[in-house]
């Protein structure tokens, strides 16, 4: 099927190639009106390449991930331990997420430093589970780069970072406690699963540019609140803890900074609320027009077929017309 779709990619290259020609001739000839029609085909034949190149790359990508899923049963001895597995390491990942949670809120590094140093060695042997899990996924990976490229993630939160206030070095490596909120991304991935049922939402975060646009804003939004929290934090408890700067920086994006629970003082908070309602802006932007596209794609892709089987026809007839008018010409002589 992949090689199926490879040659239908290639056959779809070839009739752009020779449309490119065509229409290169009717300008030549000053036939300008034939633009237009080449621009329709053009966009077609362009949609139908990017649908068939989706498709293959979801091919590619559920045979990359049958391999993994292969060698890992092989490895593991059955199907029933390789879900066993896959099950702990999903509890795992939440029983983790909650106390990194109740870790960042309400714990003080000061007074809380033995219980902090107790959550760091629970972390670290979590994570030496989910980095085997990893490991073993990668062994058995047919096309390696393709495993980094799409589970990277998993690599980077399998690392256990500890709190800055329980060791020597300084301020310096509280910005390591930023890789620690990347792990929320890991129970990301899980929420897709519950899409499955609902068509249009799945059809909206399948758009390229809006999933881009929710995975920026998402980046914006962490950063915002981690850089409102260290720049200000002290000087408001409304911001003082990840949670409520995360608050925060989602309201600024949300209600474009009139959500009236902080405003900054400094030049960088400013800067930083300024960024804020500039995603917000953007995501409604891309999420308004996503929306119109799927509510009228659909209408105007059969209005094209439409149209190019009428168009079709009429050559058709036309071409029938002009031979029966050759016959009685000739008919009309003898």
């Amino acid at each position: 099927m992949h090689d199926d779709i490879e040659k239908e990619q290639e056959d779809l290259r070839t009739k752009l190639a020779r449309l490119e020609v065509k229409l290169h001739r009717n300008l030549v000839r000053g036939n300008a009106s034939f633009y237009e029609e080449a621009r329709k085909e053009t966009r077609k034949y362009s949609k139908i390449y990017e649908d068939l190149e989706d498709y293959r790359v979801n091919i590619y990508d559920a045979r990359q991930q049958r391999i993994v899923r292969e060698g890992v049963v092989e490895y593991l001895g059955s199907e029933f331990k390789a879900n066993v597995v896959e099950a702990t390491v999903m509890v795992m990942i939440v029983a983790i997420l909650s106390i990194m949670s109740y870790d960042m809120i309400y714990l003080d590094s000061v007074r809380d430093a033995d219980l902090k140093m107790n959550i760091f060695w629970l972390d670290t042997c979590f994570c030496m589970v989910f980095l085997s899990e990893f490991f073993l996924r990668y062994k058995y990976a047919e096309n390696k780069r393709w495993f980094l490229r799409n589970n990277w993630i998993d690599l980077v939160t399998s690392i256990p970072i500890p709190d800055a206030g329980a060791l020597r070095y300084g301020r310096s490596l509280r910005l390591m406690r930023v890789l620690r909120v990347a792990r929320l991304l890991r129970v990301i991935r899980i929420i897709f699963f519950f899409w499955k049922g609902f068509d249009k939402l799945t059809d909206v975060m399948d758009v390229k540019l809006m999933k881009k646009s929710f995975k920026g804003v998402t980046v914006v939004i962490v950063v915002g609140a981690y850089l409102i929290m260290v720049q200000e934090g002290e000087q408001d408890a409304s911001i003082g803890s990840l949670a409520e700067s995360v608050w925060w920086s989602f309201t600024t994006v949300v209600t474009g900074g009139f959500g009236d629970i902080y405003n900054p003082t400094t030049g960088m908070g400013r800067a930083i609320t300024v960024m804020l309602v500039i995603a917000g802006m953007i995501l409604a932007g891309v999420f308004t027009a996503t929306l119109t596209t799927l509510m009228t794609g659909e209408e105007n892709e059969e209005m094209n077929i439409m149209q190019g089987n009428l168009e079709e026809r009429l050559m058709k007839l036309e071409k029938l017309q002009k031979k029966i008018l050759e016959k009685m010409d000739d008919k009309g002589k003898n």
